[in-house]
């Protein structure tokens, strides 16, 4: 399989660490662009609660500009790794509707994803994104449990 374009969701956590040195290397040896996306989805799960009160217009430009810095500080690290092509898309939503929209819009040829493991397999298969990303991806998925 050749790869041209690698999504990467990120969510800053310490299991992101896995999904940038696996990209890293992807892309390394195939010269594929990485494209790291940050979803908030604090915002789209806030949506019943938002109003157009300064409060809120601060609290989500907040939860932007982290995601902001997330994107910035993996597409350094990588750049500096030796990647040679890198986009970074920021979105609001739910987050695996979104993984699947942009791998579908990018014609992304393999998603780079970690995940927690949980202790009752029901809840890791059941309704997740490990559920709606595997069963909706155009492409395959490559999931790194942490």
């Amino acid at each position: 399989m050749e790869l041209k374009n690698i999504l990467c969701p990120l969510d800053g956590t310490e299991l992101m660490d896995k999904v940038e040195d696996t990209a890293q290397y992807l892309a390394k040896i195939s010269n594929a662009r990485i494209i790291l996306l940050y979803v908030v989805e604090k915002w789209y799960r806030s949506e019943g609660l938002v109003t157009n009160s300064p409060e809120w217009v601060t609290l989500h430009e907040k939860w932007l500009n982290d995601g902001r810095k997330v994107l910035e500080g993996v597409a350094g690290r990588l750049k500096a790794a030796g990647v040679k092509y890198i986009d970074t898309v920021l979105e609001d939503g739910d987050v695996a509707y979104e993984i699947v929209a942009l791998a579908n819009q990018k014609n992304v040829d393999l998603i780079v994803m970690a995940t927690k493991k949980y202790s009752h397999l029901g809840r890791l298969f059941s309704g997740s994104r490990i559920d709606m990303v595997s069963k909706k991806s155009p492409c395959p998925v490559l999931w790194l449990f942490g």
